[in-house]
């Protein structure tokens, strides 16, 4: 039972761990609330590896809330393009507006004033108010919730907020007068280099000593998950209309659901025996009247949006089409300074490539 673990010791051995080895990130040397805001909107369904190059630069753009604020949304999604998911960072410039129209400026420093603030949850609230503030909050995610699941061999799929609720309460009971900053980044750093998902490092593992997954010899139970999401394979034709430099591109509604404002050639997704030049003749008939002639497929790329992996094919349009209602001609130059979809820089990377 969770009332007969040694929740004291245990957790003294994972800070005395943590001490000697924790990564060096570069959110970690600062404790501005701001600072460690973004960093943790960044790391957001985004691997650490993907999120360094990116945050001081992003700081360096929109060092404080003022500036993230008055910036427009097209100038963060630019800032941020190719990290993927990117309603959390219209979330996040929504968050900073409220802050500064409605809290005068001043970041919230409670987890409740966090929490209410645009696109951040229990985890995110949690993250800030103990990492920035020192507040007594836990941050569960995926790795706290695989090491705690393990630690207390504890059955049950814990993906419901509910569950990470429990989760938490434990973490506290484990925290107790430690430095909740400290603690979290040491249970954090515990899962990310140590706790892994598959091949666990258990002979380095601080806390294996207590691991009662580990002593039953049930590492990899733990953590329960839900059945996998079937993968979908999709094939996408993708026209390519060039004008000189420039490319024929539609921008996405700005309350899209995916990539909102962002650039992209047009584009069809198939049936799975689809013909791609009568569908892309079809995508521009039906929304601007025009006949185009749809000349062989150029090339292609493999791309994954959630649980569609994807084939994209170019193809080049053999007509000379003017301007279209809903569409702009982007230069090359352009391209670089406007948010644009993953798939539409892959084609043009291999285009300009094999051109």
């Amino acid at each position: 039972m969770a009332e007969e673990f040694p929740f004291e010791a245990s957790g003294k051995n994972l800070l005395k761990w943590y001490v000697k080895n924790k990564r060096t990130l570069p959110w970690r040397s600062l404790r501005d609330p701001y600072a460690i805001w973004v960093s943790e909107i960044l790391l957001q369904q985004t691997t650490v590896a993907a999120v360094l190059g990116r945050f001081l630069p992003f700081l360096e753009q929109f060092p404080n809330v003022e500036a993230l604020a008055a910036a427009s949304e097209e100038e963060v999604l630019t800032a941020l393009q190719g990290l993927g998911y990117y309603r959390r960072f219209r979330a996040m410039k929504r968050g900073a507006e409220v802050v500064v129209r409605d809290l005068g400026g001043e970041l919230p420093n409670d987890f409740d004033g966090w929490k209410a603030l645009p696109g951040i949850g229990d985890y995110t609230a949690g993250a800030i108010a103990s990492i920035a503030l020192n507040h007594p909050e836990a941050a569960v995610d995926g790795n706290v919730v695989r090491v705690m699941t393990r630690l207390l061999a504890i059955s049950g799929i814990h993906e419901t907020p509910a569950a990470k609720r429990q989760i938490g309460t434990l973490v506290l009971l484990m925290m107790g007068k430690m430095s909740p900053s400290e603690f979290n980044q040491a249970l954090f750093d515990l899962g990310a280099t140590i706790c892994l998902p598959a091949n666990p490092k258990c002979d380095a593992c601080p806390l294996v000593p207590w691991c009662r997954a580990y002593h039953t010899d049930r590492v990899s139970f733990f953590p329960q998950r839900p059945p996998k999401t079937k993968m979908v394979d999709v094939e996408v034709a993708v026209l390519l209309v060039r004008r000189g430099t420039s490319f024929l591109m539609c921008r996405r509604p700005f309350d899209a659901k995916r990539m909102p404002n962002f650039r992209e050639l047009p584009e069809v997704w198939l049936e799975k025996e689809g013909d791609a030049k009568q569908a892309l003749r079809n995508l521009i008939g039906e929304k601007w009247g025009v006949e185009v002639q749809v000349g062989r497929a150029l090339l292609s790329c493999k791309h994954t949006i959630t649980k569609h992996r994807l084939t994209c094919s170019l193809y080049q349009c053999e007509s000379d089409l003017e301007d279209l209602e809903g569409m702009e001609w982007v230069s090359r130059d352009e391209l670089k300074d406007a948010p644009t979809s993953t798939i539409t820089k892959k084609l043009l990377a291999r285009f300009e490539d094999a051109s």
